[in-house]
């Protein structure tokens, strides 16, 4: 039987593919990732997963109002004056609901809000709507925009998991390391046997194994190696 995914379970599932995403146009003044390449790296896991995005107006939020502003401009012959700018404002509340094509009640609800700004009432609503949609769906899912090639990020956040991975690794295996001493210390016979248990786990740079615990740097190895020794090791338990 299939596995049944809650929709966080799913909602993870998706985002796994769509961590960095490259700045693919240029406008207004800077670079950006179009709706249409968030789209079409977020779809495809959705129709795969069974997720439906539907976005939602707040009833009584919604607001149309003029918005004035200055540009500051030059003539050809270099004299500066200031152009007034007249256009319409919309902005409202908004809520975006994903929901489990499975099970519908299971759905997560995030309030957001859009804004959108042109001459006419129509484009800023437009406009508005696919400006929300673009960033509610880069910032839902923590995705990084870059200038830079995706994979040197990738290499970035894979060097740095490997660091936090050694650091809890190493914390476990201090604690395998006084349940060894503490062991040897009644038992120094055993030492041998401890060492093949050790071998199980622990793996050197050539990938052979290793009696040297400290070699282990994959937090969950090292937890099942502290498992074990506990379990064979314990002085209380010889006791």
């Amino acid at each position: 039987m299939a596995e049944e995914l809650n929709i966080y379970q799913k909602l993870a599932k998706i985002r796994k593919p769509v961590e960095i995403l490259q700045k693919n146009k240029d406008g207004y003044g800077y670079k950006y990732v179009t709706e249409d390449v968030i789209l079409s790296k977020i779809t495809g896991l959705m129709d795969k997963l069974g997720v439906s995005l539907v976005p939602n107006i707040v009833g009584g939020t919604t607001q149309v109002e003029p918005y004035s502003y200055t540009k500051t401009k030059s003539t050809r012959d270099g004299k500066i004056y200031e152009d007034k700018v007249n256009e319409i404002l919309v902005h409202c509340d908004m809520e975006w609901h994903w929901v489990n094509n499975d099970k519908p009640e299971d759905r997560v609800i995030v309030p957001w809000a859009m804004v959108g700004q042109q001459s006419d009432a129509s484009q800023a609503f437009g406009s508005g709507l696919s400006y929300a949609s673009r960033y509610f769906m880069l910032k839902y899912f923590n995705v990084a925009t870059s200038d830079d090639d995706p994979d040197n990020w990738r290499n970035e956040q894979k060097r740095a998991e490997n660091s936090e991975n050694r650091e809890i690794a190493t914390q476990i295996i201090e604690q395998v390391h006084e349940l060894v001493v503490n062991y040897l210390e009644v038992k120094p016979d055993d030492k041998a046997t401890v060492a093949t248990v050790v071998k199980k786990y622990a793996k050197s740079k050539n990938g052979k194994a290793s009696a040297n615990y400290y070699d282990i740097e994959d937090p969950v190895v090292a937890g099942n190696l502290l498992k074990e020794i506990t379990e064979k090791f314990s002085i209380d338990k010889e006791k």
